[in-house]
């Protein structure tokens, strides 16, 4: 018995030991395909992968077929956002610009954007590209995208604000820094001078004075800032205060310029602060100046300066004889001949004697010399932010404020808009055919189009159609031009446009129109893609400017 169990033992033992040996291999097996698997995930899948590739060739500094990778994955999808972004950086960083821009242009046209790549970085770097290509145009559009996406980017404001203000459109130059020194913590010189230029061409003098102030805490012997802040204050009527700043330049400045322009400007300040003696002191100082450098028109415009300052001071005589003076070397300088006449008569009147009065004097030209003392314009010409490449920047801002509403299928409500633009539509309304014609017409050209034919139109009085080619690719598009007031547009006007816009063959067709579209019509207009609606506000923004 005892021999059978330890035999019974010894069998159920090579059994358990046979069948682990099968299982060897097997585990063995799983080892291996696990082992392959892991290899491919984390070695072999990453090298693989074309992207992989090629960063790791950027890795070792191998530009060259870095690029090779890249092109042959566009080359497979073109439409590949992540590789354009990813070859334009690779451009980008190796300061080839143009081929970078190409890649980031191409993002634009795709307009597929993820977490790998964001729209406005895209923009962003695109504008710095553009900006050092002197392209301020496209620059502009780039970032003024990015300021009305976030109004408190520092840099697309303060580009935002620059480039509109060398283009003179000082409104959104205003409102641009205005938002820009409220973001930034990092406020300088530049900024705030802008801010003030801004300011004082759209006549808000209070915050000129401010921004100009400011400024000149940052730099307090800038020349430009002392001069703007002196006009400023002029402008106020703050004389005493404004001869301050002129002074601190005909003082301490190096730039004989700005001596000169200074002590022209305490001259005139003198006078109008009542302290003519001491304005006919600075005259005769940039009198001696000129003469000294021969140059005769200086010495022409200050003689005449001196004879109207001379008159302030009730020094009679000392004007006549500057002004005989300039009459001897420039008879027709202005109308010298005539004050030295009028001068002359009143210098002659005894008033011992009853005679009868001058209807005329000297006296009644002085506000105008005081006026014409400097040019229009005089600070923003000398400043140096205007821009000497021009640019439509205007057509630009509409252009995105209709996109932004065709994007919506929504425009704004007549109560929405501003008392300006309501007004500008309801003059339009009323305005005669002729002249309703030709805003409409300069309307379309602000949308960046070329009027080639005016159509026959069923009601001319309600509005008028034009055929036009887009200035951008040269399509032909058909636009429809309505004025209609207390009504909304319907369905039925809408379905008709579509149908004119296949007889006459158009790419497209804009219907611009002083009245909102009824519920139904914005119905019917998400099934017409060919028809662009320029919504009521929008009309009163193209019309800034026209009426």
């Amino acid at each position: 018995m005892l021999i059978k169990k330890l035999c019974s033992i010894s069998g159920s033992e090579n059994k358990k030991l046979s069948d682990t040996i099968m299982l060897f291999p097997i585990l063995v097996t799983l080892i291996i395909i696990l082992g392959a698997i892991v290899y491919y995930i984390y070695y072999l899948a990453p090298r693989l992968n074309p992207l992989n590739r090629a960063q790791g060739f950027i890795d070792q500094n191998m530009f060259d077929e870095a690029v090779v990778e890249y092109k042959k994955m566009l080359e497979s999808n073109p439409a590949n956002s992540v590789v354009h972004y990813k070859l334009g950086e690779l451009y980008f960083a190796n300061k080839m610009i143009d081929q970078g821009v190409l890649h980031f242009e191409e993002i634009i046209k795709i307009n597929k954007f993820s977490h790998e790549v964001d729209k406005f970085e895209v923009l962003r770097q695109l504008a710095e590209a553009y900006l050092s290509r002197e392209e301020t145009e496209k620059a502009f559009n780039c970032y003024y995208e990015i300021a009305r996406a976030y109004p408190g980017d520092i840099e697309a404001q303060y580009q935002v604000g620059f480039i509109s203000l060398g283009q003179e459109v000082f409104d959104l130059a205003y409102k641009s820094f205005d938002r820009l020194l409220k973001s930034t913590k990092d406020k300088s010189f530049e900024m705030y001078f802008g801010a003030g230029m801004a300011s004082y061409q759209n006549h808000k003098t209070t915050d000129a004075e401010y921004y100009f102030k400011e400024a000149l805490i940052i730099e307090p012997l800038s020349d430009i800032g002392n001069i703007s802040m002196a006009f400023t204050l002029q402008r106020k009527k703050d004389f005493s205060t404004a001869i301050n700043y002129a002074k601190a330049v005909a003082e301490n400045s190096k730039d004989k310029n700005a001596i000169i322009i200074a002590k022209r400007l305490l001259a005139f300040l003198y006078v109008q602060a009542r302290k003519p003696e001491n304005g006919i002191k600075y005259f005769e100082e940039l009198l001696e100046m000129a003469g000294k450098s021969e140059h005769d028109d200086e010495v022409s415009v200050l003689l005449y300066d001196l004879g109207f300052a001379s008159i302030r001071a009730e020094k009679t005589q000392q004007a006549y004889d500057y002004w005989n003076q300039l009459y001897q070397l420039d008879r027709n300088y202005k109308d010298v001949q005539k004050l030295t006449t009028l001068l002359r008569k009143e210098m002659d009147v005894d008033p011992r004697k009853k005679t009868e009065p001058l209807y005329d004097s000297v006296m009644n030209y002085i506000d105008d010399w005081i006026k014409d003392a400097f040019p229009e314009n005089f600070i923003w010409n000398i400043c140096g932010l205007k821009s000497g490449k021009r640019f439509d920047l205007k057509s630009i801002i509409v252009r995105a404020r209709v996109s932004e509403t065709k994007s919506s299928k929504q425009g704004a409500s007549r109560d929405d808009m501003s008392y300006d633009d309501t007004e500008r539509m309801d003059v339009l309304c009323e305005t005669d055919t002729e002249k309703f014609r030709i805003i409409a017409s300069r309307m379309i050209q602000k949308l960046g189009y070329t009027v080639d034919e005016i159509l026959l139109t069923y009601r001319e009085a309600d509005g008028v159609d034009f055929m036009v080619h887009s200035n951008e690719d040269g399509k032909k598009v058909l636009v429809w031009v309505r004025r209609w007031k207390g009504t909304n547009v319907g369905e039925i006007p809408l379905r008709n446009f579509a149908q004119a816009i296949n007889d006459a063959k158009a790419v497209k067709g804009l219907f611009v129109t002083t009245s909102n579209l009824t519920p139904a019509a914005e119905g019917t207009l998400n099934r017409l893609s060919k028809i662009t609606v320029i919504y009521p506000d929008q009309v009163g923004s193209l019309l800034e400017g026209l009426i």
